[in-house]
């Protein structure tokens, strides 16, 4: 019934990746169109794309993957520009460029600003990839996942840690 499962997930994250390629195709230029709001689910350990909210969010509130709750700050809403924006307070998922981007380059929530870092692509694959330098979304497996682990960029690979599912 698991295998179903994932095939049946992996399914679907093609046929939104697909949708979602075609409204960015058809949006206005100018103007960035809601696409729609959900939770994004890591196929590694099928946790939540979780910004921390352990303490008020800011500008750098860290990106982490948490056991799926309900609450705003692990539902993303995609819009037609290719922000990936928190429910709970509306920055974007956020390649941090404070310094040259590499593997294990962290990702965080920041003030939208319409940089390249702040766009994301998603892929029929599963992957969500950074406009910035073409990396991946990826969860932290260098030790065992678990409540807290780290969302990063890195280099795509194909592993299910860098598959998510929306």
């Amino acid at each position: 019934m698991r295998l179903f499962n994932r095939r049946v997930a992996a399914g679907l994250a093609a046929l939104v990746a697909a949708l979602f390629s075609l409204l960015i195709a058809n949006a206005n230029a100018n103007a960035s169109t809601v696409l729609f709001t959900i939770p994004i689910y890591s196929q590694h350990d099928w946790r939540c794309l979780d910004a921390d909210v352990s303490s008020a969010t800011h500008n750098g509130t860290k990106v982490q993957v948490w056991d799926c709750n309900g609450w705003d700050n692990q539902r993303w809403t995609f819009y037609s520009d290719g922000t990936i924006r928190s429910s709970h307070d509306g920055r974007c998922l956020d390649e941090d460029v404070s310094s040259v981007t590499h593997n294990g380059t962290k990702v965080q929530v920041w003030d939208c600003n319409g940089w390249d870092n702040q766009r994301w692509t998603l892929y029929s694959d599963g992957t969500i990839r950074s406009s910035h330098d073409g990396r991946c979304l990826d969860e932290d497996v260098s030790s065992a996942t678990h409540n807290g682990t780290k969302v990063q960029v890195w280099d795509c690979n194909g592993w299910n840690n860098q598959k998510w599912w929306w």
